[in-house]
């Protein structure tokens, strides 16, 4: 492989033991480095592995895959599968400073004098962050009635591998992301949340309860491990 190492980042962790090298798609090499570890050896440390991540760069490149951040290509459309909710974008500029993004039925307008991909990035986020608040937590509040599942708390946020979480004191947070999922997989997500408010684990016991809601787990939590690919490149960015 020409020009090894590809490029790298390191970070340096208190609970890591040994050198850590990950190969993370669209995002490239992280080594993992104990505390301790001068990173003038990152490079021989790499080298060392050298066979292995030439190996793990083959099976991302089968799979269509790379260690290269995609191109930001910014959307026409979004649609929401957790809604069935489409909106198309029309793009106009003005001599108003400043950008603005304005909902009329169907249709995002975003207008300004002069913007950046990053400007619009951002309040395509911002869009969709609203609309998660909306119907994330108004489903959430149903089931949790339905079930007689109280929780305390409700966090809209942008993470890139958990889909929820739920915590000691009852605070569930919930990806804005699952609205670009269907709506049965955003249903279990919300369940698999609000169960943890009973059990705070993945006991036997946990799963009892969830499947008493959700029989069919096994089929949903395969269908989720493989969800990702239903989230558009750009909300990743």
């Amino acid at each position: 492989m020409a020009g090894f190492p590809p490029p790298y980042c390191v970070r340096v962790s208190a609970r890591a033991k040994n050198v850590i090298i990950k190969l993370i798609p669209d995002q490239g090499i992280e080594v993992v480095l104990p505390k301790g570890i001068d990173q003038s050896e990152v490079p021989g440390f790499l080298e060392r592995r050298r066979e292995w991540i030439e190996e793990g760069i083959k099976k991302l490149e089968e799979k269509g895959l790379s260690l290269s951040p995609p191109d930001l290509i910014l959307p026409d459309v979004i649609y929401f599968s957790a809604t069935g909710e489409e909106y198309t974008i029309r793009r106009v500029r003005n001599h108003k400073s400043g950008l603005r993004l304005r909902k009329n039925v169907d249709r995002l307008l975003i207008s300004g004098k002069d913007w950046t991909d990053e400007n619009e990035l951002s309040v395509l986020r911002a869009f969709v962050r609203n609309q998660a608040k909306v119907f994330l937590v108004k489903e959430l509040q149903k089931i949790s009635h339905d079930l007689n599942l109280p929780f305390n708390k409700v966090f809209i946020r942008s993470q890139r591998k958990r889909w929820g979480s739920c915590s000691v004191k009852g605070n569930i947070n919930l990806n804005l992301k699952l609205m670009f999922l269907p709506y049965q997989l955003v249903h279990y997500v919300l369940v698999h949340e609000l169960c943890h408010t009973v059990h705070l684990n993945h006991s036997a016991k946990y799963w009892r309860l969830v499947k008493m809601v959700e029989p069919d787990v096994e089929r949903l939590e395969k269908e989720l491990s493989g969800a990702g690919k239903l989230v558009p490149a750009w909300i990743n960015f």
